[in-house]
C-alpha cells in the first residue's frame, strides 16, 4: 500500500493506546489494516470520486494494566472512531457510572494539545488521580454540524479511579474531544442547499461539518445530512423540496449515471417542486456528480427520473456568472468596465447625470437598475434605460450605501441617533421597515450588505466601543421582513477599525480593516469565521478606500484615483482604471 510521509497526524496517533488506522473506500466496506503500527495511506485521486477512500480509526478496548495516561490516550482515540456510532468502545475506558452520565453528542470540542499526567504521585498505592489535557481551543461543532471557531487556553482534567485493579475515567468531559487532526481526517465540510421559503429559482447554502460514517461513505453521508434538514441558523428562511419523511436507500453508479434511490415519500413531490428537489440534490453532491447523469429512483423500481447537473446552474446561490461585469465611477458617472479601452457610461441617470449620486449598487436582473444615495435624503433607483430619472425608494437623511438581492429588493440602514439604527428594504419603490433585534439596532450601522441569494445580511456596526461585523438571517413572512439569528462574526478591538465589507459568494465575506500595521483584507466565512487563518490577509500594495467582490473576483478603489483587481493565482494587483476612478461595483451584494 502506498503511504504518505508521516506528519503531525501520524506522530500523534502513533502514541495512542488502543487504536488502529485503516484506509476505507467511501461506502465500499473494504478496509486494510496496517501490519506495522498506525500509519496513514495516501488517497488515490485517480479513483472514482464516489468511492474515494479515506483514513479512519478503529478503536480498541483498554489494555490490561494500562497507566492512567494510556487510558486517557485510548479514550481520546476511541472518541475519534466513527465506526463505533454508539461510542461503546470509548465507554469501556469509563467507570460504569461515568459511562451512563457521559453525553458526547451535545457538542464536539476541537483542540490542539497534549496530556500531562501527574508525575509526582505514587500510582502504585493511589486509588484516584488526575490526567490533564492542556493546549489551545480551536473550535466547537454542535449537534447540527455548525462549526464555530474558539480561542483561548484549553485545560481539560480527567479524573481516574481504580475499578478493581484497572484505572478508569470517572469524570470525563461532557463533550466529544477531537484534535484538529482528527477533524481533518474524519470530517468533511459540506455545503447543503435548500430552496428559499418564498417561491424563487435559486438555492441557499447551509454549511456543516459532518463525520464520514464508514458504512456509508462520502456521497451517502452528504445526502443523508441534506435530508435531515437545515441548521437552525437558516431553517426559518428555507424550505426543502424533499417531502417530509423521505429517506435514502442507496447510491450506486451505473456507467456514467449516479443512481440515487429514495423511499416512496419522494414520489409525492409536487410537479412545481421537482426541479428544486433535483437542484438540491446535485448542488449538495457537487463535484461528486460533475460530468455525469443523475437518476432518481424510488425503492429500486425500474428506471427513474434522469437529468444532468449542468441543467441546474440557474439555481446557483451566488447568482452571478463566472465572468461578472464590473462597474466603477469616474467623473461623477457610473461606467461599465471594458477590457480594452475606456469604460462606457451606463444608460440612464447613473451614466448621464454627473455628480448627482454616490455609493452606487447595480441590479442586473430585470429591470436592470442602479441604486444610490442621492441628495442626502435617501436611497434612489434609476433604470438603466436612456433618459431615465432617479426615483426615491427609501427616505432618510443618514442612510448606509445600498445593496441589492436577487429578488430585486434594495437594502439600506438608517442612522437614527448615535445609539440607534433602523434597517429598510424596498421593492418597486415600496419601502418596508425590517424588524431587527438589539444586536443590530443598538449602535450605528456603517455598512449593510445583503447576500446575493437574499438569505443573509452582514453589517459593520459601531456601538461606541469599536467596530464589529454582525451577520443575520433574513426571514420573510408575507408583508413582514425580519432579521433573525444575529451573531457577531468579528468582535470589536481597540487596535482594529473595520472599514468595508463585501460578499464574495453566498457564504463568504471580504473584510477590509485598518490595523496598527496599515490595512488588512481578509476572507471570512459567515458560518465558520476566518476561512484560512494560516494563509493570512490578502497582500495590499496601496491604501484601499473600498472593495467589491464576486466569486473568484476582488476589485478595490485605491489611492490616487485607481480601481484595481486582485489575481488569486498570481497574488498580485492589476490596474483596471485610473484618472479618478472610484467606487468599484459588482452586481448585487
Amino acid at each position: 500500500m502506498p503511504t504518505e510521509r508521516r506528519g503531525a497526524v501520524t506522530r500523534r496517533l502513533a502514541a495512542f493506546a488502543g487504536v488502529v488506522l485503516v484506509l476505507a473506500g467511501g461506502g465500499t466496506g473494504c478496509a486494510t489494516v496496517p501490519t506495522s503500527g498506525p500509519r496513514l495511506a495516501q488517497v488515490d485521486k485517480s479513483k472514482d470520486t464516489l468511492s474515494e477512500p479515506y483514513v479512519r480509526i478503529i478503536a480498541e478496548p483498554p489494555k490490561q494494566g494500562a497507566s492512567p495516561d494510556d487510558i486517557v490516550k485510548g479514550f481520546q482515540a476511541a472518541m475519534a472512531s466513527f465506526d463505533d456510532a454508539e461510542l461503546r468502545m470509548a465507554k469501556q475506558y469509563l467507570t460504569p457510572g461515568a459511562a451512563q452520565r457521559w453525553n458526547p453528542r451535545r457538542q464536539t470540542r476541537v483542540y490542539e494539545g497534549k496530556i500531562e499526567p501527574d508525575r509526582t504521585q505514587d500510582l502504585e498505592h493511589a486509588t484516584r488521580t488526575t490526567v490533564t489535557l492542556k493546549g489551545t481551543k480551536v473550535a466547537t461543532i454542535d449537534s447540527e454540524g455548525r462549526y464555530t471557531p474558539a480561542t483561548g487556553a484549553l485545560v481539560e482534567p480527567f479524573t481516574l479511579v481504580k475499578v478493581g485493579a484497572e484505572w478508569r475515567i470517572d469524570i470525563p468531559p461532557d463533550a466529544r474531544l477531537l484534535s484538529s487532526d482528527d477533524v481533518r481526517r474524519a470530517y468533511r465540510r459540506v455545503d447543503l442547499y435548500y430552496p428559499p421559503a418564498i417561491p424563487a429559482t435559486g438555492l441557499v447554502a447551509d454549511r456543516v461539518w459532518v463525520p464520514i460514517e464508514p458504512s456509508r461513505g462520502v456521497p451517502e453521508t452528504r445526502v443523508r445530512r441534506l435530508l435531515a434538514g437545515p441548521t437552525s441558523s437558516i431553517a426559518s428562511a428555507v424550505r426543502s423540496a424533499f417531502p417530509a419523511g423521505t429517506d435514502l436507500n442507496r447510491i450506486t453508479v451505473e456507467g456514467d449515471t449516479v443512481v440515487v434511490d429514495f423511499t416512496s415519500q419522494v414520489d409525492t413531490v409536487s410537479t412545481d417542486r421537482l426541479d428544486a428537489l433535483k437542484a438540491q440534490l446535485v448542488w449538495t453532491l457537487g463535484d461528486l456528480v460533475t460530468g455525469r447523469t443523475v437518476e432518481i429512483r424510488v425503492n429500486g423500481s425500474g428506471s427513474g427520473v434522469r437529468f444532468r447537473p449542468a441543467d441546474y446552474h440557474a439555481y446557483d446561490p451566488n447568482v452571478l456568472s463566472s465572468s461578472p461585469q464590473a462597474y466603477y465611477m469616474q467623473g461623477g458617472r457610473l461606467l461599465q468596465y471594458k477590457e480594452k479601452g475606456a469604460g462606457t457610461p451606463v444608460p440612464g441617470a447613473a451614466g448621464e447625470q454627473a455628480g448627482k449620486f454616490t455609493e452606487p449598487a447595480v441590479l442586473t436582473q430585470y429591470p436592470v437598475s442602479v441604486a444610490a444615495l442621492v441628495n442626502g435624503d435617501g436611497v434612489y433607483v434609476a433604470p438603466m434605460t436612456p433618459g431615465s430619472a432617479w426615483q426615491r425608494w427609501i427616505a432618510g437623511r443618514n442612510m448606509s450605501p445600498p445593496s441589492w438581492d436577487r429578488y430585486g429588493a434594495v437594502w439600506s440602514a438608517e442612522k437614527v441617533s448615535a445609539h440607534e439604527s433602523r434597517v429598510w428594504t424596498a421593492i418597486g419603490g415600496q419601502p418596508r421597515r425590517v424588524e431587527i433585534s438589539e444586536e443590530l439596532s443598538y449602535g450605528r450601522i456603517i455598512k449593510l450588505r445583503v447576500s446575493r441569494d437574499g438569505a443573509r445580511v452582514a453589517a459593520i456596526l459601531d456601538d461606541g466601543l469599536g467596530t464589529s461585523v454582525r451577520v443575520g438571517t433574513i426571514l420573510r413572512l408575507g408583508e413582514q421582513v425580519r432579521i433573525d439569528d444575529v451573531r457577531t462574526l468579528i468582535d470589536s478591538r481597540d487596535d482594529q477599525q473595520i472599514e468595508d465589507i463585501a460578499w464574495q459568494d453566498a457564504t463568504d465575506l471580504l473584510v477590509l480593516s485598518k490595523v496598527k500595521s496599515g490595512q488588512e483584507l481578509t476572507p471570512w466565512s459567515v458560518m465558520e469565521g476566518r476561512t484560512d487563518p494560516d494563509a493570512g490577509p490578502i497582500k495590499l500594495d496601496s491604501k484601499i478606500e473600498s472593495i467589491a467582490a464576486a466569486p473568484d473576483h476582488v476589485i478595490a478603489a485605491a489611492d490616487e484615483g485607481q480601481v484595481i483587481s486582485y489575481s488569486t493565482d498570481k497574488q498580485a494587483w492589476n490596474q483596471l482604471a485610473k484618472d479618478g476612478a472610484t467606487n468599484p461595483v459588482y452586481p448585487l451584494g
